[in-house]
């Protein structure tokens, strides 16, 4: 075994470093990324209106509406507006929403102002114009965050009727035109 691996180092230690890399990668996922049992605002609707909960998952705020396991970075208030941005909007590709509701709003908008965000004016636009049920602009409001996101699949070209909205909400992954 000792000879082996002296003649196999150069190729055993790419290996380790691999995956050393891998779990600290994946390691860090874990803890950064929000707790998202369901993706979509059905699922995680069901669940509320149930009075259930996932106790093996850690909560840190009780209150929150989004079940984030973390302090919120920048990446989670962009995709969290961003993801209920999908209710309101016509886009060619929406692969996550949650439901806006004005609990996630003034429980976002809430957090926003008590963090230190690079974009924290946008942020705080956004979910003020939504906290007054203003979403006449809620396609430019996605586009806008989509940007910060990097975003080139997805970008909304219009905002949904009500009608359309509720069809939306009953099969997310209906498209309007």
């Amino acid at each position: 075994m000792a000879n082996w691996l002296k003649t196999n180092k150069h190729r055993l230690f790419p290996f380790i470093g691999v995956l050393l890399l891998g779990g600290a990668l994946f390691t860090y996922y874990l803890n950064t990324t929000p707790s998202q049992e369901a993706f979509s605002s059905k699922v995680l609707d069901k669940r509320s209106s149930s009075g259930s909960s996932d106790s093996s998952s850690v909560i840190v705020d009780n209150d929150n509406p989004f079940k984030h396991k973390n302090r919120l970075n920048e990446v989670d208030v962009q995709n969290y507006i961003h993801w209920m941005s999908h209710q309101k909007v016509k886009a060619d590709s929406k692969w996550t929403h949650y439901k806006l509701t004005s609990e996630r709003v003034d429980w976002l908008l809430q957090k926003v102002k008590e963090g230190s965000y690079k974009h924290e004016e946008v942020y705080v636009e956004i979910l003020t114009k939504w906290q007054n049920e203003d979403f006449a602009t809620v396609d430019l409001d996605h586009n806008r965050v989509w940007t910060l996101l990097n975003g080139n699949v997805g970008k909304a070209y219009g905002v949904m009727t009500e009608e359309e909205e509720r069809a939306y909400l009953q099969n997310p992954s209906i498209k309007f035109k």
